[in-house]
């Protein structure tokens, strides 16, 4: 009964020594979002919508400056003006105020859904892409990672990895979503200084006799 008990020992260490273990990839996440096309169409889309909406803004504040001028002007002279006319006036310079404070929230909230709905939509495809590059490359699980360290936006789950970049896939995830990856930056040589030559130290020059 021994014998057999360390026979099925030795099988289930001979089992887990030479079992393949699953392969662990990692993403920063920072560096594909940063350098994603869909993103830098994002920002652009933005900041046109944004533009857009502030010519808009404008013309509605020019128009209630221009009724709260005239408005104030007809003050003035209220000789032939009527209270009918002066109520309505005041009125319409109340409607155009209130509009244009309406429409500066509800731009703001059009600008917020515009980058919420968009930013949820470029995250399920990245979600996608590491998904089927996992599956292309043969990994198991992937972790997410930050490039830079200082970047609190999104919890990393993967601090250190001495692979030298093997198991990094986030070009590989950038190319599937039909981005290009940054070259990497090669540092300059540096140039050795020459060394500053030492001052020739002067003859020694004979002191004169006194007479």
């Amino acid at each position: 009964m021994k014998k057999i008990f360390l026979v099925l020992i030795a099988v289930l260490i001979s089992q887990v020594s030479f079992a393949q273990l699953p392969k662990l990839g990692y993403v920063y996440e920072d560096y594909v979002m940063m350098n994603l096309n869909e993103i830098k169409d994002l920002q652009n889309e933005v900041s046109g919508k944004r533009e857009e909406l502030s010519k808009q803004l404008q013309a509605k504040s020019q128009l209630y400056q221009e009724k709260y001028t005239a408005y104030q002007q007809s003050l003035k002279n209220i000789t032939n003006v009527t209270t009918e006319s002066l109520n309505a006036a005041l009125k319409e310079v109340q409607d155009i105020k209130k509009s244009a404070d309406e429409f500066q929230a509800s731009a703001d909230s059009v600008l917020q859904s515009l980058i919420q709905t968009k930013y949820r939509d470029i995250r399920f495809k990245l979600d996608d892409a590491t998904k089927k590059v996992a599956a292309e490359k043969g990994y198991k699980f992937v972790f997410r990672r930050n490039a830079d360290p200082n970047n609190r936006e999104s919890t990393p789950v993967m601090l250190y990895a001495n692979d030298n970049g093997k198991d990094n896939l986030s070009d590989a995830i950038l190319l599937k979503m039909g981005s290009t990856p940054p070259k990497p930056q090669t540092p300059a040589p540096v140039t050795p200084t020459p060394a500053a030559k030492k001052p020739t130290p002067a003859a020694n020059k004979p002191t004169p006799k006194k007479p």
